[in-house]
């Protein structure tokens, strides 16, 4: 029976995004034509698929990747940036659902793929404009406690020594708002330009031989010792596949449809920013989240732009007005900010689970699968290709850990949807009412 694959929602034209806009030219990949050969083949050009076919070409397997319209064009194009530590997921609701011992080994993977990424950075010479900083922001003496209780939690039985808590006067220090009560700060997260990123590894794959195909959405794939990757003018023969769409990809199997949800993400870039305006709301340049469920989160770019992100939307919908909320919200952070536009803003789709973890697993013994990293892509997409690429070539251990992870069942439609229609209608009032 073959696995029906579909890439079947809109992603934000190119012109919207400032990442697209500002960078250097991306090269052209051809059309998949013809069949093809490779052990691995990889659908999606994103982190995810990219980092897999990277560390598998270094280990000298073959790769065959197919990106359905250009590399980066999804999520790995257009977030926030961010290189946060951990998961959506709090860490005692984690401890709760897995134990200790295994939450802490999930804790560690990631923070050692921090370092993976600055090594990344530094080895392939990527300019992706790295900074290192990061700011949890609390909005109410509860979520000042939490964080309060997290720190310690952190040294204490993580033995991660890297945050440090902020009261309200030394937040400060760092950003100049009236709406905190407090913050973490952690030294090493902090930001990158995530399409400058997949770039540098994507200039990479071209000098290990891997083959790339962009405007070459995959159709079905045919089982078989060897699968077979339809595309409309071509084939691709491979032992193993890995389906890295995420949000913009579904397959004919409940597996993986019935346990993520894929959301509208809001973001916007303003005008350059006098050297006055920023000392004035971030003195520090620090990269900054606040700790609502659906968070704020803001920093300063290159070009001295200030970088906005907010809200969601639960059906995957574009509100007509988000750069209105954009703006709003902007300036209910920070009145003294009184001159500025958006230049740029866009949205598109991340994938969230039900419990805020990283969703994947095996269709069957050569079909791997990821999607549902909850607003932390771009930490996890990476990491979760290492250990993908680790388990095909016969070291499962970090892949199984994240595999076992259970995952609840979403209702069928129409249920779904009309649940997803009154979250998003519970999250427009709460936002109306900030």
């Amino acid at each position: 029976m073959k696995t029906k694959v579909l890439l079947g929602h809109r992603r934000p034209a190119d012109g919207k995004l400032f990442y697209h806009a500002t960078a250097c030219p991306s090269p052209n990949f051809s059309t998949l034509e013809g069949d093809h050969h490779a052990d691995v083949c990889v659908v999606g050009g994103g982190l995810t698929g990219v980092s897999t076919a990277l560390h598998l070409a270094k280990s000298g397997i073959s790769v065959a990747l197919l990106e359905a319209q250009r590399i980066g064009c999804g999520a790995s194009g257009r977030n926030g940036g961010h290189i946060a530590n951990g998961f959506s997921c709090e860490l005692t609701r984690m401890e709760k659902m897995l134990g200790f011992e295994a939450t802490k080994m999930l804790w560690q993977m990631v923070d050692s793929y921090l370092v993976d990424i600055d090594q990344n950075i530094l080895t392939h010479d990527i300019q992706c404009d790295r900074k290192f900083g990061y700011i949890y922001a609390a909005n109410n003496s509860y979520q000042m406690r939490e964080l309060a209780l997290l720190n310690d939690r952190l040294k204490s039985k993580y033995n991660y020594q890297k945050t440090t808590l902020l009261h309200k006067s030394e937040l400060g220090k760092f950003l100049r708002t009236a709406q905190y009560s407090g913050g973490l700060f952690d030294k090493t997260c902090g930001q990158i330009n995530p399409f400058k990123y997949l770039q540098g590894l994507v200039k990479q794959l071209k000098t290990m031989n891997v083959k790339i195909f962009e405007q070459s959405p995959a159709q079905a794939i045919s089982p078989g010792s060897d699968l077979t990757v339809h595309a409309e003018k071509g084939r691709i023969k491979s032992k193993y596949v890995l389906l890295a769409g995420n949000a913009y990809l579904s397959c004919n199997t409940p597996l993986l449809e019935d346990k993520s949800i894929p959301v509208s993400s809001f973001v916007g870039v303003t005008t350059p920013l006098s050297r006055a305006s920023i000392q004035s709301i971030l003195p520090r340049d620090v990269t900054v989240a606040d700790c609502n469920k659906i968070p704020d989160y803001y920093q300063i770019i290159a070009g001295n732009r200030m970088l906005f992100g907010c809200g969601i939307n639960f059906l995957g919908k574009e509100p007509k007005t988000f750069r209105k909320i954009i703006s709003s919200r902007i300036k209910r952070l920070f009145p003294q900010l009184t001159s500025f536009e958006l230049e740029y803003a866009w949205s598109g789709l991340i994938s969230s689970t039900t419990n805020k973890l990283p969703h994947i697993g095996q269709i069957n013994s050569q079909i791997y699968y990821a999607q549902g990293f909850s607003g932390h892509g771009v930490v996890l997409s990476g990491l979760i290709g290492k250990l993908i690429s680790e388990a095909i070539m016969g070291n499962s251990g970090g892949f199984e850990l994240f595999s076992r992870i259970k995952h609840k069942k979403l209702p069928p439609h129409p249920i779904k949807s009309i649940g997803l229609g009154i979250a998003n209608l519970l999250h427009k009032l709460q936002q109306d009412f900030k």
